[in-house]
């Protein structure tokens, strides 16, 4: 399956984008993150899956996600429950930015 990719624009705590919903059990192997613009800035985003997008669903890191790379990005290979049901969404939230990035980029590699 092709990397799901999901870019915010200026983004803010409570922003949530839907990225997928898995035709079958799905299992994240990568999730690569970078900013753009901003004065030091640094988002943190939590990864979740549900099958209904209106719970807290389940999350796929035990800490959120943290980013504040400009230019190469971050990679992140280790998750506490990367495995994703069948018929589950997979959703992004937002939970903290700081220094007023201008953009977010999160791919998200599943197979």
């Amino acid at each position: 399956m092709a990397p799901q990719v999901a870019t915010i624009a200026s983004p803010a705590a409570g922003v949530t984008r839907i990225l997928l919903r898995a035709p079958q059990a799905l299992t994240i192997s990568r999730v690569d993150a970078v900013l753009i613009g901003g004065t030091s800035p640094s988002v943190s985003l939590s990864l979740r899956h549900g099958a209904d997008v209106s719970a807290a669903g389940t999350a796929v890191t035990t800490e959120p996600i943290s980013v504040s790379s400009t230019t190469t990005g971050q990679a992140i290979e280790s998750f506490q429950v990367p495995e994703i049901p069948a018929e589950h969404w997979l959703w992004l939230e937002v939970t903290a930015v700081s220094g007023s990035p201008v953009g977010l980029t999160v791919a998200i590699a599943v197979q």
